[in-house]
């Protein structure tokens, strides 16, 4: 990412699985470092509202019955249908990740941030120079699973579900420049973070 006027912008993205503890990070760096945060889920959700370009081609090639009486999409309804069927999976994935992909670079061009840190769940096959980095939060099964049953009331086979559903340890490593590892206290995360971004000039505000 290129210096935009006198501001040395540096852009991370995180990504990880469920439960790795992508949140409790980005907490720190915008407490600690001021940082700027793009969240992909919720680019995602913004596009899928009435009117919005997302929601226009979704509705299209779904139909209204993933619509609420005011005309709303229905997120559960539009869920199951994700998660039970692969060709609708497809069909969403396809039409939303390109808008999302985009908005957020046109979110980073737009800010004024110094640090701008960009968490994303699914990984992005088309990378550009975007991103000055891309870490990974790295968290064992078993770790994953008791944090999901602690913070959100998962089941076991809710949560093996969803680790299930999303990218492989190998294929999410495979995409990223930097392993942080979160099987241990939030202080041993927080100095890997500290470190790594000194190391890369980034100063606390």
């Amino acid at each position: 990412m290129q210096n935009k006027g006198l501001v040395k912008m540096r852009v991370i993205g995180i990504t990880g699985g469920v439960g790795a503890g992508k949140s409790l990070v980005l907490t720190f760096l915008i407490n600690e470092y001021g940082a700027e945060v793009i969240q992909a889920d919720q680019v995602a959700h913004d596009l899928m509202e009435p009117g919005k370009p997302g929601y226009l081609y979704v509705t299209k090639a779904l139909g209204v019955e993933i619509l609420h009486s005011d005309g709303t999409i229905d997120r559960k309804i539009l869920g199951e249908k994700i998660f039970k069927d692969h060709n609708t999976r497809e069909i969403v994935d396809n039409i939303i990740h390109p808008m999302v992909w985009e908005r957020i670079k046109q979110k980073i061009l737009a800010s004024q941030a110094r640090l701008i840190v960009v968490e994303f769940a699914i990984m992005n096959n088309n990378r550009d120079d975007t991103y000055n980095e891309i870490w990974y939060l790295h968290a064992s099964r078993e770790n994953r699973i008791k944090r999901l049953a602690k913070s959100r009331g998962y089941t076991r086979e809710r949560s093996e579900r969803m680790i299930e559903s999303q990218a492989s340890e190998a294929e999410f490593i495979a995409g990223c420049d930097r392993v942080i590892e979160n099987n241990g206290s939030f202080e041993e995360l927080k100095e890997q973070l500290m470190e790594i971004l000194k190391s890369k000039g980034q100063e606390k505000i």
